[in-house]
């Protein structure tokens, strides 16, 4: 059976609020009256607490981090069962239920209200792919095949890994990867898509720097087409020179920033040797 693999479309993305290490998603803007910024994550992890975080935007000129909005009542209605499940404000701004998790297949509708705005998204959280193992292709301290000549800064101090995981032969699959080392997030994600249309398999990599005893978290995270390409928007924005930005396109109604999204999650740990 031929395994179709992607073109391998990297993203190096800004971070996305997801999992249990976080980080916020700042939109710059111009002058303009505050909106709100709506970050919606539905897991199917039973480990995690699938959360929505509401912050409020601030002027272009304005630098403090964005306040959180408390006081927002907010559900998620599982469309397939039709199960409503109002969450709760766990601390400011972040709303979520313990043991709250998603199914692969299931459309999620979120429903947030703050005063007398309210604000609606659905999102399909996709069936997955199976992640097999995460494999470790060079030492630590060495110069992987193809990697920085020795004697450069960077030689002998990246380590190459490899996520082995079932490539999808019948539909297009859209996934990120988030990576923590030692509990500590990377400042980037990577983001990628197998389309099966493409006959060449190429497999995907990923370069971090590491040092022997580090522990790699992986995390492979599936979702909709919609959301890959809200990443890639994002990605654009990334050190981009106009004096206008473009926020990217969110799937929320009224007029909010940021994006609803179900993914799946499977996670790894490797200790680098």
């Amino acid at each position: 059976m031929k395994i179709i693999n992607t073109t391998n479309l990297v993203v190096t993305l800004m971070l996305l609020l997801i999992s249990s290490c976080e980080r916020e998603i700042t939109i710059d803007l111009n002058k303009s009256n505050p909106r709100y910024v709506i970050e919606g994550n539905i897991s199917n992890d039973k480990n995690d607490t699938s959360k929505i975080i509401i912050s409020r935007t601030l002027n272009f000129d304005q630098t403090i981090q964005y306040p959180k909005v408390s006081g927002a009542f907010v559900t998620i209605t599982d469309t397939v069962t039709n199960v409503i499940d109002t969450l709760k404000e766990l601390k400011s701004g972040i709303y979520g239920k313990i043991s709250f998790f998603g199914k692969e297949g299931h459309t999620y509708k979120m429903y947030v209200k703050i005063g007398s705005d309210t604000f609606i998204a659905t999102s399909t959280m996709p069936y997955s792919q199976r992640l097999d193992s995460l494999k470790q292709l060079n030492l630590a301290g060495t110069v992987f095949p193809g990697g920085p000549p020795a004697g450069t800064p960077a030689a002998g101090k990246i380590v190459q890994l490899l996520p082995v995981y079932k490539k999808s032969i019948n539909t297009d699959k859209y996934y990120q990867y988030v990576i923590a080392k030692n509990d500590s997030l990377l400042n980037r994600i990577i983001a990628g898509m197998d389309i099966v249309s493409n006959p060449i398999p190429i497999d995907f990599p990923l370069y971090l720097q590491a040092k022997k005893n580090d522990t790699i978290y992986f995390d492979m995270r599936f979702m909709e087409k919609s959301a890959f390409e809200y990443l890639m928007e994002i990605n654009a924005n990334v050190g981009q020179f106009s004096a206008t930005p473009s926020n990217p396109l969110s799937n929320i109604s009224n007029g909010a920033l940021g994006f609803f999204k179900a993914h799946t999650s499977q996670k790894k740990k490797i200790i680098i040797k």
